[in-house]
């Protein structure tokens, strides 16, 4: 059972490290015009979407950072609300990717180190809220980063077939 365990957080820690080449996988080779398409008058460019997930990143890794200082610490991300007023706010149309790209590769490693050295904390929790005034609900280490992945996933696979 426990290598059966290990293979898991091996394939996780995988699936969190990979986000940032699967980013760059999506987007190499898009023209200018490709990337800054918006294909719906309410959804983001691929220029956008890259800035999107690295901001998804950032938060999530200060989640993980807090459950693992931590357990059961409560983490406010309500000021958090990514529609393209929020989209427009951030300069993301006109800030380069690569920076953000190359954030989100080192932060990453850096979370996966820290799972790697003690895989324990993969169960720590945080406790969340993401609306003001809104309900709490808990998250573990381990669910965080699978969410990541999962919504990184999610945004790629729409710049592929659009």
């Amino acid at each position: 059972m426990k290598e059966r365990s290990n293979s898991n957080v091996g394939g996780l820690l995988r699936s969190w490290r990979q986000i940032p080449k699967r980013i760059e996988r999506t987007v190499d080779g898009m023209s200018k015009p490709q990337l800054n398409r918006r294909v719906e008058h309410d959804s983001m460019t691929a220029h956008e979407t890259v800035h999107h997930i690295a901001e998804a990143n950032i938060v999530a890794a200060s989640m993980i950072i807090a459950a693992i200082g931590k357990d059961g610490t409560t983490y406010d991300w309500s000021w958090l609300y990514p529609n393209l007023e929020w989209v427009e706010r951030m300069g993301y149309a006109k800030a380069p990717t690569e920076p953000a790209v190359a954030l989100v590769r080192a932060l990453n490693q850096h979370i996966a180190n820290l799972v790697k050295a003690n895989p324990k904390v993969l169960k720590r929790n945080v406790t969340l809220f993401d609306t003001p005034g809104g309900e709490r609900y808990t998250m573990t280490v381990e669910e965080i980063m699978r969410h990541e992945v999962s919504h990184a996933d999610e945004h790629l696979g729409e710049l592929t077939i659009s």
